[in-house]
């Protein structure tokens, strides 16, 4: 009875602060909700019956794996919660700068983990070290990472200015691992790409995610008028968007006057954001999109497509057309919870429809891989597939299973940062928009 009592008194204790730190209405909604008091009841019932005692950091683990199963629940894929180290980084990557070695990651294994170097930075302490494209980071600081989730390695790899991390990789072709021992520096995210093709300029923006990405277009635009630019071509693709107001920025660089954005919430649509008269540039130009354009991208996108300032070369865009809000949380985590839908100048939403091209064209520089697998052969056997004129040979394995997967294009790396590489043979979008500007 005793226990019973001791668990009833613990409940009490958790009502206590559902209301002290939830408005009146919420916490009442939660406390008469059947479900709301089983999840106090279950926390409680951890705590106190639970085997093992349990630590500080593994309670916290269980409200962390509360908070992620309410927000999975949602079934939203752009409402996300961000556990403390993960939205540190963010704000990070919103600054647009932070303290570490100058290398791009990718995930090393299929399902997200790991981390492979993708490319390193001129002059900054990956490159100087003679770390490569295509390193396989096996340790940072001693403790394996492969199995961590990539934003868990970057976390690691990120530090404070001035201080050692030593990292262990694992390079094709060298037989044992190989160690850099490298002080972390200042890196500055370059969002900016630029280029020349005859009088016709490049920019590529690769993404709206962080607060320099206005500075750094106004450059871009700057340096290509100086080289004598009569024409612009202004890619968006692989662009998944990020910051709103760099979004109304980017798109008011381009427009003289009128609403960039509306956004629409549960109660009210209303102008989001101008032209502010102001336009960088204001000659012919052309916006190129795929299927990764995304968010902010579409919006630029489609103020330019509506207001007839540029034609939209590429594939038809993601779409997505809600935005998120960040909510920075008591544990210094961070939610992100989808609270608006935006809509272009002429009012047209466009989530989970995205925005047609006004000419569409494939993206053509990274073709999908040949690849096939199989099972049924005899063992040892070996299999011939023809596709397109093209044969391939391969064996089959002892349980007579066979597969093959086409090495894939590397996309070309710069040399310098901020220098866009430009194939219009290889690229059909980029040669079709060269056309439309020449006519």
């Amino acid at each position: 009875m005793k226990k019973r009592a001791w668990f009833i008194a613990g409940i009490g204790v958790l009502l206590a602060l559902v209301y002290a730190q939830l408005p009146r209405p919420q916490a009442e909604s939660l406390l008469q909700n059947p479900n709301g008091q089983a999840l106090l009841e279950v926390y409680q019932r951890i705590q106190q019956d639970y085997l093992e005692t349990l630590p500080k950091d593994r309670l916290n683990a269980l409200l962390e794996g509360a908070i992620g199963g309410m927000v999975a629940a949602l079934k939203d894929p752009f409402t996300s919660y961000s556990p403390p180290q993960r939205a540190s980084l963010r704000q990070e990557d919103l600054r647009g700068e932070f303290y570490g070695i100058g290398a791009t990651l990718t995930p090393a294994n299929p399902d997200g983990t790991g981390a492979r170097i993708e490319g390193v930075m001129k002059g900054l302490p990956a490159q100087r070290a003679g770390m490569r494209a295509g390193d396989v980071i096996l340790e940072v600081d001693g403790e394996d990472v492969t199995g961590l989730p990539l934003q868990e390695v970057v976390a690691r790899i990120r530090g404070r200015e001035g201080t050692k991390v030593t990292i262990k990789v694992r390079r094709e072709g060298v037989p044992a691992p190989l160690i850099f021992e490298l002080i972390r520096e200042k890196v500055e995210i370059i969002s900016v790409s630029t280029g020349k093709i005859g009088d016709v300029g490049y920019i590529a923006l690769e993404t709206f995610a962080n607060f320099k990405v206005e500075d750094q277009l106004k450059k871009a635009v700057e340096d290509l008028k100086a080289q004598g630019v009569k024409k612009l071509i202004f890619d968006l693709r692989d662009n998944g968007g990020g910051l709103l107001d760099q979004g109304c920025a980017v798109a008011s660089a381009f427009l003289k006057e009128g609403p960039i954005v509306y956004t629409r919430t549960k109660n009210l649509t209303r102008v989001w954001c101008e032209a502010s008269g102001r336009p960088l540039w204001d000659g012919p130009m052309v916006v190129l999109v795929n299927g990764n354009s995304a968010s902010a991208s579409e919006i630029v996108a489609g103020a330019l497509q509506d207001y007839g300032r540029a034609k939209v070369i590429g594939e038809k865009t993601f779409g997505k057309g809600v935005g998120q809000t960040p909510y920075t949380l008591a544990n210094g985590g961070e939610l992100t919870l989808v609270t608006f839908e935006w809509l272009t100048p002429k009012r047209r939403a466009i989530n989970q429809e995205g925005l047609k091209p006004d000419v569409e064209v494939k993206d053509t520089r990274f073709p999908t891989p040949f690849s096939f697998q199989g099972a049924g052969a005899p063992p040892g056997a070996e299999v011939s597939v023809t596709l397109n004129g093209k044969t391939v040979k391969v064996k089959a394995d002892a349980e007579g299973k066979f597969t093959y997967a086409e090495p894939q294009r590397q996309r070309p790396l710069p040399e310098e940062r901020g220098q866009a590489v430009l194939d219009p043979e290889n690229d059909a979008i980029l040669k079709r928009a060269l056309e439309e500007l020449n006519r």
